[in-house]
């Protein structure tokens, strides 16, 4: 008895520890990011076209989109600085707009796949009551 807890204690620990080095990684695009000198908007398209398995066409198309984004994005934090309520809300604008346009590029599987990224998955896209 005694033997067969320690060997199952002994295989849940190996198992465990096993685990702990499994980890999925996109350590290849991170080394070609770094290899690289890009802006946000160049990285951030660089690892959707990368994780969502984008076309061609839709590559530029979202290329173009974080372009603007990211413009936005600096226009806002320069324009708000002190003022960190509106300068959320705009950064919230800024997104939804981002969402909506992406919505017409992206397929549903990598529009859902976009938002697992985000860490918005379980959040609605497009709030209808912001519009």
């Amino acid at each position: 008895m005694k033997k067969s807890l320690l060997v199952l204690v002994m295989m849940l620990i190996g198992s465990a520890s096993y685990a702990q080095g499994l980890h999925p990684t996109d350590e290849g695009l991170d080394l070609v990011v770094l290899s690289m000198e890009l802006d946000g908007a160049a990285m951030a398209s660089m690892e959707m076209k990368q994780e969502l398995s984008l076309t061609e066409e839709q590559f530029d198309q979202v290329a173009q989109l974080n372009n603007s984004r990211y413009q936005q994005l600096q226009q806002a934090e320069s324009s708000f600085t002190n003022d960190s309520f509106s300068r959320s809300k705009e950064f919230r604008s800024i997104q939804l707009e981002n969402d909506r346009n992406l919505k017409s590029v992206l397929t549903p599987r990598q529009l859902r796949e976009y938002q697992r990224l985000e860490g918005r998955l379980n959040l609605q896209l497009l709030t209808e009551n912001e519009e």
